[in-house]
């Protein structure tokens, strides 16, 4: 059963906007206080990868069987390999007394909050010039970050869902701003 301060924070935003960067700085920087929420995924974990980074690595049946019990629900189909979030790696942060942090698209969002009473979202934002310059900067290739700055434009206007937005010109002042309304 969920309590009054068990909270999902959905921290959104197009392509380099920062928010992979905003995770990993507030589950460092705050290790008793926040835990990433990983997905569940069914392709094949990369050399450099591990269980639970950047997904919890499961079989086609097991991912079907999880469904099935109603643990997964929320989940996407693309190029035959399936991700979706459950709701049991949720419980597991909140049974350690952590809020999770999750980056999700607005269908994610929709499901969180069907699921669960307190999903605050946070779309983070820069701007496109700024962006474009954060991809070369962290070796996208080129075709990659071609198709990212044609999708920022759609991506932006998807803000208005969100409960929040902050726009990312400096980190350590985003982070303030999301402690501030995680904590206000």
């Amino acid at each position: 059963m969920e309590e009054h301060n068990q909270r999902i924070i959905v921290i959104e935003g197009p392509s380099g906007a920062g928010k992979d960067t905003i995770i990993k700085t507030l589950t460092k920087k705050y290790p008793d206080r926040f835990a990433k929420l990983v997905s569940v995924a069914t392709r094949a974990m990369r050399p450099n990868e591990s269980q639970g980074n950047p997904y919890h690595f499961v079989s086609n049946e097991e991912f079907d069987q999880m469904v099935a019990s109603g643990d997964i629900f929320e989940y996407t189909i693309r190029h035959g390999e399936k991700r979706g979030m459950s709701e049991k790696y949720i419980n597991e942060i909140f049974a350690q007394n952590k809020i999770p942090l999750k980056d999700c698209n607005l269908i994610g969002v929709k499901a969180l909050q069907s699921r669960f009473k307190h999903v605050t979202t946070i779309f983070i934002t820069a701007d496109k010039n700024e962006i474009e310059q954060r991809l070369h900067k962290r070796g996208d290739a080129l075709s990659d970050i071609q198709a990212r700055m044609q999708d920022y434009d759609e991506c932006i206007k998807e803000a208005k869902y969100y409960d929040y937005v902050i726009k990312n010109d400096n980190l350590q002042k985003t982070i303030d701003k999301i402690i501030e309304i995680i904590y206000n």
